[in-house]
């Protein structure tokens, strides 16, 4: 066998650990990866009657156990779930504490669309991700990503769409060394969120 062809092989196996838990094979031998701190949420984002689900998780991999965020669309197809979509959010950078902290799917800017906002921490020194990923279009079981927003802690202001966000940036990390408290605001003209109040500059 081909070098490249041993590599494929390795690719193929590693994608199906991380699609087999979802896939509804229940006789697979295949040993099913543990799934940690799952966030599930139950929508409709086609046209049809069913709900699709959406989970957000974190997987642990490796000998230091290091927490990888992922997401992953689900449709409910002749009684099994089909994923439609798995995506690969956030790479902690080796801290077995970082990682999923929260998540929330829905229409978060008013637009008719669902947004996908998942906030990871990653360390005390590096602080959070708020990574956002948007809804291709309506009635889309796919998503594409939006934006990154980060800082030390990151919280949702306003729950109602439009979404606002405070995010905290600590004095060590702001050019002028005091601690800045920013609001973030949808921008339909730019089409995602900007910082509108006491910012950062980035």
């Amino acid at each position: 066998m081909s070098r490249n062809a041993a590599l494929a092989s390795v690719a193929l196996l590693l994608l199906a650990l991380l699609v087999l838990p979802s896939s509804g094979l229940g006789s697979s031998q295949v040993p099913l990866p543990t799934l940690y701190r799952p966030h599930t949420f139950k929508l409709n984002l086609d046209r049809d009657a069913a709900r699709e689900r959406v989970q957000v998780y974190d997987l642990r991999q490796g000998a230091m156990m290091t927490p990888t965020t992922y997401f992953r669309v689900g449709d409910r197809r002749k009684g099994a779930w089909v994923y439609v979509e798995l995506t690969q959010v956030f790479q902690s950078p080796g801290s077995s504490e970082s990682g999923l902290v929260q998540a929330w799917v829905r229409d978060l800017n008013g637009d008719k669309r669902v947004e996908i906002a998942v906030r990871d921490f990653a360390t005390a020194s590096v602080g959070e991700t708020l990574t956002l990923y948007r809804q291709k279009k309506v009635h889309s079981l796919r998503f594409s990503k939006l934006q990154t927003i980060v800082g030390d802690k990151i919280v949702i202001a306003r729950r109602k769409a439009p979404a606002t966000w405070n995010v905290l940036i600590k004095a060590n990390h702001a050019p002028d060394g005091r601690d800045h408290h920013e609001l973030w605001r949808w921008a339909p003209a730019q089409k995602k969120w900007l910082c509108t109040t006491d910012c950062v500059p980035r």
